[in-house]
């Protein structure tokens, strides 16, 4: 008994086995490649992809300014939202004009030269 499977290639030519145990044999070999190269993969993901310890611990220190002060002095910030928010909006209020300052025409530019 032959055990055909689908075609193959441009040719139209048939994979034959003789019995199943060959096929079956033959299955076990490629699964069991397949199998290896996902596990060698996964194995690179976990050891290559995920940032150590030491690189988050850097990473927090470069990204949160109060996170570096606590690992400079060792102690709690007393940390205070509201303050820090008024002072942002100061400064783009400082910004805004400016910008407004330097962006401000003449009558005469804003009515064509009427006036």
């Amino acid at each position: 008994m032959l055990f055909e499977f689908g075609k193959r290639g441009r040719g139209g030519g048939r994979i034959v086995y003789k019995n199943r145990k060959e096929a079956f044999v033959d299955f076990v070999k490629v699964s069991g490649a397949n199998l290896l190269w996902q596990i060698g993969l996964a194995v690179i993901v976990l050891e290559f992809a995920f940032p150590t310890p030491d690189i988050v611990y850097d990473l927090k220190r470069l990204i949160s300014p109060d996170f570096d002060l606590y690992c400079k002095t060792g102690n709690l910030v007393d940390f205070e939202m509201d303050f820090e928010n008024k002072l942002r909006a100061i400064r783009r209020e400082e910004v805004r004009s400016l910008e407004q300052y330097t962006n401000a025409k003449g009558p005469e530019a804003k009515f064509g030269g009427l006036i």
